[in-house]
């Protein structure tokens, strides 16, 4: 943790944290287990499924596939009935819904019956633009000030329930800063090393400064790096895992 946060910064995220956890009594942690991705071949490679109680940051670069790679894993742990909480910013619930059917993930009748929630994450400088577009039914807002308790807060309530979660992290990280970024995340995987479930964080890594993303990679528990190549009229993404806990 020194090399991220440094000695007066570390003092800082505890201190912040104690104040996030008075009054939030955690679970005693579960035993290790994997969940099943649901990607062909994907599991056989890692020799196991994805282990539980991660904070999983899904890199790339625009159109890399890295946010179908968290649904189609969402949705197979939706199937085999797990719940799902799902951060979106940008891009509106109803949208995402329409997308994923595309890919045969028709997530519909979970909207419909809770068992997958979306919340509308909205920092204080977007929160305009937002509110000019018509409040979608099946999506929460959650409005962010100068940091990110009501995240913070809403991802606990999430993980206490067993959610599994994902995620984009990409206008966060350029509308916040580094430190903020980091208070959520190690604040993340304090829920998910007390609760379990599996959590995406999900980041176009040439969005933001490269200090900030190597950064990011520095706290993450597992990192899976996307690369996309064109060849012709076909794409070929190729995930690196560069780390991996348990």
């Amino acid at each position: 943790m020194a090399s991220v946060f440094g000695a007066g910064n570390n003092e800082q995220v505890a201190k912040k944290q104690e104040s996030m956890f008075a009054g939030q009594k955690q679970s005693i942690p579960t035993e290790q287990h994997t969940i099943n991705s649901g990607i062909p071949g994907f599991d056989e490679s890692l020799g196991q499924g994805l282990p539980t109680g991660n904070i999983y940051l899904l890199t790339g670069t625009v159109g890399a596939g890295i946010e179908q790679f968290a649904q189609q894993v969402l949705y197979t742990t939706l199937i085999t009935k797990s719940k799902i909480t799902y951060y979106n910013l940008e891009n509106s619930s109803s949208d995402i819904v329409q997308d994923m059917k595309g890919y045969s993930m028709n997530i519909q009748p979970y909207v419909d019956d809770g068992s997958w929630k979306f919340a509308r994450v909205i920092p204080q400088n977007m929160k305009k633009v937002i509110e000019a577009f018509p409040e979608e039914p099946m999506e929460e807002r959650i409005y962010l000030d100068e940091s990110f308790t009501g995240l913070m807060n809403h991802f606990y309530d999430s993980v206490k329930n067993n959610r599994n979660t994902a995620v984009h992290l990409t206008s966060l990280a350029r509308n916040y800063s580094l430190e903020e970024i980091q208070n959520l995340m190690t604040y993340m995987k304090g829920m998910a090393r007390g609760f379990g479930g599996i959590h995406f964080l999900i980041l176009t890594h040439d969005a933001i400064p490269q200090t900030t993303a190597v950064t990011i990679k520095d706290i993450a528990d597992t990192v899976f790096d996307t690369e996309t190549t064109f060849r012709g009229n076909e794409v070929e993404n190729t995930i690196s895992i560069t780390k991996i806990r348990n």
